[in-house]
């Protein structure tokens, strides 16, 4: 039985739990050649958010959820929208905020940026506003670093997970904080310059495609020819998308927009798994390896060639784009798309993929049109299954693509945008 002691100092007769006290003990020790304050010493504010009920709105005050913070920092394009009534003036955030989830996925850590000032925070997330705002970023280092992880997990209580106000305004902090396993700043920016990258090519494509003007909702009555009845497709949803305005939208070429089969496109490929020895090693990626929210992969798995899923079939190749074609989350803002690049090159992947070799279109456009409303909602409308979602092969091959004039400058952006992310991963990787 391995046993240590605890010396005095660590122990807090308000929390005396193993957890608690453990954590304590790594933090202290990481931090003990710092200088050191109670966070609320120079915080301007720590507070919750706002407790108004919930009516989601087309249009309003942004609010932050938990779901809408990952990877240290805030997903921007799912943001619902709620009333300004009964919104309170701490409920806002501004640029610099530090939030951090209090429920459930807590411990979380996100910088608001400039776009997302003005928005309001859920009440299960924690906002801390610094009284120098140059000291934002140390702190959200430290935060965000392995010790402020064990000093955040310190906080937890229950079986919630919960985080309190009072235990974030009682943390000691080290003033001035450079988490040794990254060090460069440019590091941790690079999550935050990925996603200014994307938002510039959102605004380059909506200009072509206003997919915030397009409506979306389908008629809950249209009339169909029976010769357009599909004895395999019998479900309501998929005809009713017949009379939708994006059917209308997508069957249209204008001077600005021709639209493409992504059978004209891609090649896609069969998911036949190469000759190997049992005891080989392979390096393989599935679903779980992917960031949903970002579109990029995170890591990869290995093991030996005898030890592996049937489902693991396909090589793939530099510039292949992958995305998901079944699970619960296929056709939503957490679908599953990535770009192959270099680094992930000859691994394989699992036959919950969908392999595209693109041959009349940009890999990292492609990547980028996977990651908008307008296909998306094309997915959703042509998956079959309730609660486990797939997608057949010969309707995944009609969806259909936009080709605008400035494909280029997106590709050259969604390329610097990936190039970013798995900087981030990888020095993330390394840090671990």
């Amino acid at each position: 039985m391995k046993t240590c002691f605890i010396n005095n100092k660590y122990l807090n007769e308000k929390n005396i739990t193993y957890q608690y006290t453990v954590n304590q003990v790594k933090v202290f020790e990481a931090i003990r050649d710092n200088k050191t304050t109670c966070l609320m010493n120079i915080c301007e504010e720590v507070t919750d958010g706002t407790r108004v009920k919930r009516e989601y709105l087309d249009n309003g005050v942004k609010i932050i959820n938990i779901s809408d913070i990952k990877d240290d920092e805030i997903y921007p394009y799912s943001l619902k929208c709620i009333s300004k009534g009964g919104i309170r003036e701490q409920d806002y955030v501004k640029e610099g905020d530090i939030l951090i989830t209090a429920i459930g996925r807590s411990g979380k850590v996100a910088m608001v940026p400039y776009k997302l000032q003005d928005s309001v925070i859920s009440s299960d997330i924690i906002k801390i506003r610094l009284k120098d705002e140059i000291k934002s970023k140390s702190i959200f280092m430290f935060l965000q670093s392995q010790v402020g992880a064990c000093a955040l997990d310190a906080l937890k209580i229950g079986n919630l997970n919960r985080i309190s106000v009072r235990d974030i305004k009682e943390m000691v902090v080290p003033i001035d904080y450079v988490d040794p396993n990254i060090g460069d700043e440019n590091i941790i920016n690079n999550n935050q310059k990925a996603n200014k990258i994307f938002e510039e090519c959102v605004e380059i494509f909506d200009e072509f495609v206003p997919q915030n003007n397009i409506n979306y909702k389908m008629n809950n009555k249209i009339y169909i020819n029976t010769k357009n009845i599909d004895l395999d497709r019998l479900d309501a949803q998929h005809y009713i998308y017949f009379g939708s305005d994006l059917y209308k939208l997508i069957q249209r070429n204008t001077s600005n927009i021709q639209w493409q089969s992504l059978k004209e496109v891609v090649e896609i490929k069969r998911a036949e798994r190469p000759k190997m020895e049992d005891d080989d090693f392979i390096n393989y990626i599935n679903l779980s390896n992917v960031d949903s929210d970002l579109s990029v992969i995170k890591n990869c798995n290995n093991d030996k060639t005898k030890n592996l899923s049937s489902r693991i079939r396909y090589v793939l190749n530099e510039n292949d784009v992958i995305t998901a074609k079944s699970g619960s989350a296929t056709g939503t803002k957490n679908h599953i798309s990535a770009v192959i690049t270099e680094r992930y090159a000859a691994m394989m992947a699992s036959d919950a993929f969908y392999n595209m070799k693109p041959m009349k279109i940009n890999p990292y456009y492609l990547m980028f049109l996977f990651k908008q409303t307008i296909i998306l909602k094309q997915i959703e409308t042509i998956t079959i299954g309730q609660y486990f979602k797939t997608i057949a092969r010969i309707d995944f091959e009609g969806i259909k693509v936009p080709r605008i004039a400035c494909e280029d400058e997106i590709s050259e952006k969604m390329k610097a945008y990936v190039k970013c992310l798995e900087e981030f991963y990888i020095k993330k990787m390394e840090g671990q």
